[in-house]
């Protein structure tokens, strides 16, 4: 499988994709303080077997490929671009609604309003049911989402950004759908087909930020 390429390296192999990452974290550091102590490896050891196994246990479901080999090669990692400080080793991933319920409020609100926005533009083309009192029920018993509900946090400390997984939106190759939520960005939570590609967004934001003028 590939999960897309960063200067001809398949983004799928973890190690080298990594390593190239903490060492341009490591020198772009430098280049700002030349006082800055050397960064090290921003992984850590990979999770064992047991551990990942505990992991979908807990989840109820197998993990994603590019998510399961990454935890395979680092469990954790420390700045997943410049908003994230550190993903969740496997043993602290969780459910977003139980991690993080102010967050799952939050997108919940998001869902909810576009939701309404849509139904909105309905109604204006003749095509949406006026007075409808199944609606206005659930309006009063408030609004569910079954996508953040079910969503899996896989991230533990940042600015006001998480990145979260959702076991209920499968592709063919078996990747869940992955999205980086920042409360302060105003556009509600981003889209990515798989974690591999999130991972790569966010080294992309990494270097955007770190390394002007990059052309990669």
């Amino acid at each position: 499988m590939a999960y897309g390429t960063i200067g001809g390296m398949k983004i799928h192999e973890w190690e080298p994709f990594l390593r190239t990452w903490s060492a341009e974290r490591g020198t772009a550091l430098r280049a700002d303080d030349p006082s800055e102590p050397p960064l090290g490896p921003l992984g850590f050891d990979p999770a064992p077997p047991e551990r990942i196994a505990a992991l979908e246990t807990r989840l109820g479901a197998p993990l994603p490929p590019s998510y399961r080999s990454f935890l395979e090669v680092s469990d954790g990692w420390r700045w997943a671009g410049e908003f994230v400080e550190l993903l969740a080793p496997a043993a602290e991933v969780g459910l977003l609604r139980e991690m993080t319920p102010s967050v799952l409020e939050d997108l919940t609100l998001w869902e909810q309003e576009d939701l309404e926005e849509d139904e909105g533009d309905e109604d204006e083309d003749g095509d949406g049911d006026e007075g409808d009192d199944a609606d206005d029920a659930d309006d009063e018993e408030g609004y569910e989402s079954a996508r953040w509900n079910r969503a899996v946090q896989v991230s533990l400390t940042g600015d006001q950004t998480w990145l979260l997984l959702d076991p209920g939106d499968v592709g063919e190759d078996g990747e869940w759908a992955a999205y980086r939520y920042s409360s302060w960005s105003g556009y509600g939570p981003v889209r990515h087909d798989s974690f591999a590609a999130l991972m790569r967004a966010e080294y992309e934001s990494f270097r955007a930020l770190r390394i002007p003028g990059d052309a990669s």
